[in-house]
């Protein structure tokens, strides 16, 4: 037989070894396979919490992304035995750690509200905490209720949600003499919306139930959650999963921000795309 076939080679002591290019581009695809559905069983949804009645807005002169508000009390490294040694090995604290958490996550919402609002046909910037919003703008920020790593083993021994990580979003919008019905005169901004966004790393099942082979898609879930956030674009890169998870909340918030602006007149038909609800 021959190599581009593939063919499977007893080892004489009951086990089998797989042998030839076509036996090895099964088992790659067996196990891209394999994490795209660990994948899709993570979950990203939507929740709102508060729209204003006001209803006559102008389309904002540009929008103004703040930095969301995150504290350490919300971010809680990998709870995994193995941490300490990764931490020890790559010369790192948990202080530190979570210090570069912070930075990711705060980075990966802000970059890519930005973006994803200026491909809504908006006009949009990423800017400090003491910007002023300008009269005609809208504002958005927010806070990370939740950034926690979860523990990475029992995801991968236990699994079924055992372990979990998750990101939490609060995010708000806010718009600063955009009501063309008002006749007073605003001196603040108005909230117009408010939402929560949820992800987390699913309930699959882990090795003690699937074996070797749910260990080996467990272990590969950091690549298949990638490649469920790229799509048909360019592959993003993140230092942690939660980098991955936040940036899966925010491609949420902006399709529910998309449905707003599209109530509003502010984008196409095409433009709006519906969030995931729970």
């Amino acid at each position: 037989m021959s190599a581009r076939t593939g063919v499977l080679t007893s080892m004489g002591n009951g086990s089998w070894k797989g042998t030839g290019r076509g036996y090895h581009g099964t088992v790659v695809l067996v196990a891209v396979l394999g994490i795209v559905v660990m994948a899709g069983c993570a979950k990203t949804v939507v929740n709102s919490q508060y729209e204003s009645a006001r209803w006559n807005l102008q389309r904002p002169s540009q929008i103004f992304v703040y930095d969301f508000a995150v504290t350490r009390e919300q971010v809680h490294e990998n709870a995994g035995f193995l941490q300490g040694t990764i931490n020890d090995v790559s010369g790192t604290t948990t202080y530190h750690h979570e210090g570069e958490l912070i930075g990711e996550v705060r980075t990966v919402a802000g970059d890519e509200l930005v973006t994803g609002i200026q491909n809504l046909g908006l006009p949009a910037q990423r800017v400090s905490g003491s910007t002023l919003l300008p009269k005609g703008a809208l504002g958005i920020t927010g806070q990370f209720l939740n950034v926690d790593e979860g523990n990475k083993g029992a995801q991968l021994v236990v699994g079924f949600g055992k372990g979990q990580s998750r990101v939490d979003l609060r995010v708000q919008l806010y718009g600063y003499g955009v009501d063309q019905s008002s006749t007073e005169i605003e001196t603040t901004p108005t909230k117009l919306l408010e939402f929560d966004t949820h992800a987390d790393s699913g309930s699959m099942p882990g090795a003690i139930v699937t074996g070797p082979a749910g260990a080996a898609a467990a272990g590969g879930l950091t690549v298949g959650v990638a490649a469920v956030n790229i799509g048909v674009g360019a592959i993003k890169s993140y230092r942690s999963a939660m980098g991955q998870m936040t940036s899966r909340s925010v491609e949420q918030a902006l399709d529910f921000l998309s449905e707003y602006f599209g109530r509003h007149g502010w984008i196409g038909p095409g433009k709006v795309k519906q969030a995931d609800r729970p």
